[in-house]
């Protein structure tokens, strides 16, 4: 499972990788790309390279390193479960509306049967 900032991640090379076999991408793009979408702290190269092993043991990723003229870039290459990231979320967002959806019908449930309980007992 991946964290709130792994997620961000992801995201990000999910929109950068689809549709394409491999992605060269340099770390500092990634890093601009967490700051802009309001991340507080500042990443490190180091931190960076952590999260994408992470990303890369849960199986979305497969991460490879690349020196173009004394600058390092990764190869990224989307593995089939990250090409599913996309469906994988919206599935997540569909059972956490069903789940809202069941509570506040239980609820309005617990509401009327405690109203009809109340009417039986004060007559």
């Amino acid at each position: 499972m991946l964290n709130r900032i792994e997620h961000k991640i992801m995201v990000y090379l999910f929109h950068q990788c689809r549709g394409k076999k491999t992605q060269l991408l340099e770390p500092k793009d990634i890093l601009e790309e967490i700051a802009k979408h309001g991340y507080k702290y500042e990443l490190t190269i180091k931190q960076l390279e952590i999260m994408m092993k992470n990303i890369m043991l849960d199986g979305y990723i497969e991460v490879y390193h690349s020196d173009n003229k004394g600058v390092m870039n990764y190869v990224v290459k989307l593995n089939p479960k990250g090409e599913a990231y996309q469906r994988e979320i919206d599935d997540i967002k569909a059972k956490r509306v069903r789940s809202i959806g069941w509570k506040v019908l239980l609820a309005c449930i617990g509401v009327g049967v405690t109203l009809i309980l109340g009417w039986i007992i004060r007559s």
